[in-house]
């Protein structure tokens, strides 16, 4: 039988996974980023767990199909990120470590799109021909999948949906990336927060403002309604471009379940072109796992 690695690289934890080729977990586990002296620790350090891991089942490098990694930055060769701002990387080939270190193939994505392969492959896309994941938490993100496979663009951009100039220009509010009308600027879930703050003049977090949402408390509703109609349009901009089968919710804000997804769908079917009506707007069923699967996923179609 023939394995593969998965690893989820993000800004705090690493989740790292050993995969049946069929998609089955045999064994995971989950350790620190150490972001410290400009990230030089962390490929040792998945290098390292991935050796106990192998160790630990019993497993040779020759039953190993290869190793996938999901890295928070954009890729453009499967090969090498171009910088990962919150790990203190610069242009770093992490396949190129991962190979010389374990003698294993490696093949790396970006965190989002590979996440968003995970819920195609084992998730709550499977068996759709296409689908766009929209990841809704700190910031937003997304990944682009069409026939099996991510559509990463010329730079390595492609499914950078929470950067989409969605908005109206507003003065005084700057995304990460430096723009002011970025979808993530206003619909992801500090900004939500910020929102109910500019309105009430109060603090609540945005899973707070969501439970008063639910509970009829005026300025909740019309907060969580202006993030759910911005959503709704997002989708029916990239469905005139993609036209997916189905959109997958997913990231922490996606806890609100129905109540998030079927005010999003009903806007999007407001907005997009009726001629191509009929997308799905549904929860990822993945959760923290989605990364891992997807970049198992990666190896597996790379070298099986």
């Amino acid at each position: 039988m023939k394995y593969a690695v998965g690893v989820d690289l993000g800004g705090t934890g690493i989740k790292i996974a050993l995969f049946t080729a069929e998609g089955e977990i045999v064994k995971s586990s989950e350790i620190k980023t150490r972001v410290e002296d400009g990230g030089k620790h962390i490929l040792p350090d998945i290098a390292n767990e991935i050796r106990s891991l192998l160790a630990e089942a019993g497993l040779s490098s020759e039953q190993i199909l290869g190793v996938g990694v999901g890295v928070p930055g954009p890729v453009v060769d499967g090969r090498t990120v171009l910088s990962c701002v919150n790990l203190g990387w610069g242009e770093t080939d992490v396949a190129s470590y991962i190979e010389g270190e374990l003698g294993l193939n490696c093949k790396i994505g970006n965190d989002a799109n590979v996440a968003a392969l995970g819920e195609a492959w084992k998730g709550a896309s499977r068996d759709t021909h296409s689908s766009v994941m929209i990841t809704i938490g700190t910031g937003i993100g997304g990944g682009v999948i069409i026939g099996g496979e991510i559509v990463t663009g010329f730079l390595g951009g492609g499914g950078e949906i929470g950067h989409a100039p969605i908005h109206p220009e507003v003065e005084g509010r700057v995304c990460g990336c430096g723009k002011v009308n970025c979808l993530e600027l206003f619909a992801s879930a500090p900004n939500v927060a910020a929102n109910y703050l500019a309105v009430t003049g109060k603090e609540m977090s945005c899973e707070e403002i969501f439970n008063a949402a639910k509970a009829g408390e005026e300025a909740a509703s019309k907060v969580v309604d202006d993030m759910q109609q911005l959503l709704g349009k997002a989708c029916a901009f990239i469905g005139c471009v993609v036209n997916p089968e189905v959109f997958v919710i997913g990231g922490g804000v996606s806890q609100a379940g129905t109540f998030l997804t079927g005010k999003i769908q009903e806007y999007y079917d407001h907005y997009i072109f009726p001629s191509i009506k009929g997308a799905r707007i549904i929860l990822a069923e993945l959760g923290n796992d989605a990364g891992v699967y997807g970049a198992a996923k990666l190896a597996l179609d790379e070298w099986s």
